[in-house]
C-alpha cells in the first residue's frame, strides 16, 4: 500500500503536532513499523494541488498564504506565517490527491500523512487547518467516479469548514462523528453530524458502525479523516478497533478508500505514543490489500 509523504509536510517553522507528527510517523514507517507500506513522494500532484487550492479558497487567502500579507489572514489557522506554510499546504494537499488517485487505480486503500484539513474555510484557516484537503479530494473524486463520494470524518472535532465548502453537493455525502462540539454546523441534505460527549468505547464504536451503515451502495470512493484525538476519552484499543472496522468495511464492500491522519496531539501523551496511535490507521488499511493485490491477473503474472 502506498502512503504519501515528503519533507515539505513539515516545512512550516511553527513547531506543533499538526506540523511535525507526519515526519515522526514517516520515520517510524521507514524503520519497519508498518509492514506492507511504501512511503511515496506526492511531487507529481503538486501542480494539481495548487490549482485546486486556488479554485477552493478565496484569492485573498491564497495570496496571504503565499506572501504572508496581510499577516492576520496568513496566520488565521493559528500558526505564525513563514515561507514554509505555503509549501506545507501545497504538498500535504498533493498527498491527499495522490492517495485518491492511487486508491481508485488499485481499487483498494491508500493514504497521506496529511493533517490539519477539515476546519479550513474558503476565506481563511481555522483551528490549525490551513487548506481543506478533504473538500479538494472530494471534488477530485467526483470527477473520477460515477457514484457517491463519501467523506467519513472521525476526528474529535466537527468539520465545519468541510461543510461550508461541499455542503449541498449531491454527489458528496459528509458523515461526521465527533466527541467535541468545536466547529459545529447544521448539516445539509443527507449529510450527518453526530456529537457524542464522553462516550464509552462501546457507545463510540456503535456509532462508527452506524456511520458505516449510512454509506450508500453506489459509493465510488471513501475519503477518511482518521482523527486520533477522541483519545483518551476513547481508549487506544477502541481507536485501533475503529480503524479495523473502517478498513474491513471498505475491503468487504470493495470501496476504494483514501485516508488522512487528522487530529491527534501530545496533550498528556508523548510523541511516541501519538505516533503509535496514528500507526493503527496505517496498519489497519495495509492489512486489507487492494483488489488488484487480492486477485490474480489473467496472465498469471504477479
Amino acid at each position: 500500500m502506498k502512503v504519501f509523504y515528503n519533507e515539505a509536510y513539515t516545512a512550516a517553522a511553527h513547531a506543533f503536532d499538526t506540523t511535525r507528527k507526519s515526519g515522526e510517523i514517516a520515520t517510524a514507517m521507514d524503520e519497519g513499523c508498518a509492514p506492507g507500506c511504501e512511503v511515496v513522494d506526492p511531487i507529481d500532484f503538486v501542480d494539481l494541488a495548487e490549482e485546486l487550492i486556488e479554485a477552493t479558497h478565496a484569492p485573498a487567502y491564497v495570496e496571504a498564504l503565499r506572501t504572508g500579507e496581510p499577516y492576520d489572514l496568513a496566520g488565521s489557522q493559528g500558526f505564525s506565517w513563514d515561507e514554509g506554510i505555503w509549501d506545507m499546504a501545497v504538498n500535504s494537499t498533493a498527498g491527499v490527491l495522490a492517495a485518491v488517485d492511487e486508491a481508485l487505480a488499485t481499487g483498494g486503500s491508500s493514504g497521506s500523512l496529511s493533517s490539519g484539513l477539515h476546519h479550513a474555510r474558503r476565506a481563511g484557516g481555522v483551528g490549525y487547518c490551513t487548506v481543506n484537503g478533504l473538500a479538494m479530494a472530494a471534488t477530485r473524486g467526483t470527477e473520477l467516479v460515477s457514484g457517491t463520494v463519501v467523506i467519513l470524518d472521525l476526528d474529535a472535532h466537527c468539520g465545519g469548514g468541510t461543510n461550508e465548502l461541499i455542503g449541498g453537493d449531491g454527489r458528496i455525502l459528509h458523515l461526521d462523528l465527533s466527541t467535541s462540539s468545536f466547529d459545529s454546523y447544521s448539516p445539509d441534505g443527507d449529510d450527518e453530524l453526530t456529537v457524542l460527549h464522553g462516550p464509552s468505547d462501546v457507545e463510540y464504536l456503535e456509532h462508527v458502525h452506524g456511520c458505516l451503515g449510512r454509506i450508500p451502495d453506489d459509493t465510488g470512493l471513501v475519503i477518511y479523516n482518521a482523527g486520533m484525538d477522541p483519545h483518551p476519552g476513547v481508549s487506544a484499543e477502541g481507536l485501533a478497533q475503529r480503524e479495523r472496522l473502517v478498513a474491513a468495511w471498505c475491503a468487504r464492500n470493495s470501496v476504494p478508500v483514501a485516508f488522512v491522519l487528522a487530529g491527534g496531539y501530545t496533550w498528556g501523551i508523548t510523541m511516541d505514543e501519538l505516533v503509535d496511535l496514528h500507526l493503527h490507521t496505517v496498519r489497519a488499511f495495509a492489512g486489507h490489500p487492494s483488489r488488484a493485490a487480492r486477485e490474480p491477473s489473467v496472465t498469471g503474472r504477479p
